[in-house]
Order: structure tokens, then C-alpha cells, then sequence
């Protein structure tokens, strides 16, 4: 994990010793709008380590809309740079809430839909719906994008796995996804085929609004956070 820190760490030190002797406003533009990514990058490293090793358990549970998260997500992910001229297309139904953490719902959300508008490079469709199966809320997040090798798909949820090039990711993403998703009783599915695109399917059990419910999920989440870091998938 140093690398991913002290990379961009000695870039952000390279451009502010360059912006000390440069008259050019443009490039000291330039060099300051580096320097801002690079800090990006090193917070969303801490931030991801940070999740991690401490998954959040202070947050009071409420019921989610999983459509209103989903929609709220992609708010979120437009203001990435890396956005570009993804089209957004989405097939929402009535689906009932189910009792979790909105901030770990978010942090799911967020991190599937970052990823797939990063696998497009700004262009392509990202396509979010949403059903009810049985007594289960179902979100598909399916992108156009460049796929994921049918070699490492098995591998995808391991700590510290990425298929991203060295500086652009933690591999620690969807390894949070999965600790998240699975401690409310929820399963995640990924179709992809390289060039053709991925799918993500969340599927989150509907909780009946008790109190004994809420009680029964916040302690496997205190147990959890007691145990330590995740270990892997079983």
C-alpha cells in the first residue's frame, strides 16, 4: 500500500517545487490541478484503508430507498472528472425498503457506480434498474464498458486485488463492497465479458420493521467490528 501513497505523494511534491519558479499562469494552472488529483488519490486511499480495517458502526440504521440511494449515487459520481459523456438509463419499479446503514449502502453504491464509469473512459451507457424477487429488493448496474477478464473474476472481491493500473486503485473497493453487502444478509453477482461490458447484481433481503431485526443486524455489524478486517470470501 506505500506505493499507492508515496507516488503520488512525490508528485504532488515535484509540481509545488516547479510552481515556486514558473511565471507561466497556465502551467502553474496546470500543476495545480495535478496537484489537486494526487490529493484526491491519497484520500481516497486512506479513506478506502480507513473503511476497511474499521468497517462504520456508529451510524444509525434507518429503512433504505433503494431507489432514491441509487439515484443520489449517481449525483455523487457525475462530479468525477472521469465522467465525461456517460448516458445514464434507468428502469426503476416500486421496490419496499430494507433496514441497514445509509452510509454503507452509499459507500456500495458509490463504489460500483465509479467503477463502471471508469471502465467506459467517459463513454457508454450506464444502465441502473430495480425489482423485487420474492421477498428480496434486486439493483442491477450494468456498464458498457471493457469488461473483466474471465481469468480473474474469481479474484475480484479479494483485499487489495484490481485489475487497474499501478496508482489508480486500492484493490480494497470491492472487497468493502462485498464485507458490506453480505453483512445485511445480501448476496452480489457479476456477469462480465471483455468488451462487452459488466453487471453487478445486488440482491438485499427485505426486513420486516421490528426492532428485534434492526437488533439482530446491528449486532452481527458490532461482532464485525470486533473481529477485525475481513479475511476473505469464506
Amino acid at each position: 500500500m506505500a506505493h499507492e501513497i508515496n507516488n503520488p505523494a512525490q508528485g504532488i511534491l515535484a509540481m509545488a517545487e516547479l510552481i515556486q519558479g514558473e511565471d507561466d499562469q497556465a502551467k502553474v494552472r496546470e500543476y495545480a490541478r495535478d496537484i489537486v488529483s494526487y490529493s484526491k488519490h491519497i484520500a481516497t486511499v486512506v479513506r478506502d484503508f480507513a473503511c476497511y480495517a474499521r468497517p462504520n458502526g456508529h451510524e444509525e440504521m434507518v429503512a433504505i430507498d433503494l431507489c432514491e440511494r441509487l439515484g443520489e449515487a449517481v449525483k455523487m459520481v457525475r462530479r468525477c472528472p472521469h465522467f465525461g459523456q456517460v448516458e445514464v438509463v434507468t428502469q426503476f419499479q416500486d421496490v419496499p425498503r430494507f433496514w441497514a446503514r445509509r452510509v454503507e449502502i452509499d459507500q456500495v453504491l458509490v463504489n460500483l457506480l465509479s467503477n463502471a464509469v471508469q471502465a467506459m473512459e467517459g463513454k457508454g451507457r450506464l444502465s441502473l434498474a430495480t425489482r423485487v424477487c420474492g421477498e428480496d429488493v434486486i439493483a442491477a448496474i450494468s456498464d458498457t464498458g471493457c469488461g473483466i477478464p474471465k481469468a480473474v473474476l474469481h479474484k475480484i472481491y479479494d483485499p487489495f486485488f484490481t485489475t487497474k493500473e499501478p496508482g489508480k486503485g486500492t484493490g480494497l473497493g470491492l472487497s468493502i463492497v462485498y464485507q458490506i453487502v453480505t453483512k445485511y444478509g445480501g448476496t452480489i453477482n457479476v456477469e462480465s465479458g471483455e468488451g462487452k461490458g459488466t453487471t453487478f447484481t445486488l440482491r438485499f433481503p427485505v426486513q420486516r420493521h421490528t426492532k428485534e431485526v434492526r437488533d439482530g443486524i446491528a449486532d452481527v455489524c458490532y461482532r464485525e467490528q470486533e473481529a477485525g478486517p475481513y479475511s476473505g470470501r469464506g
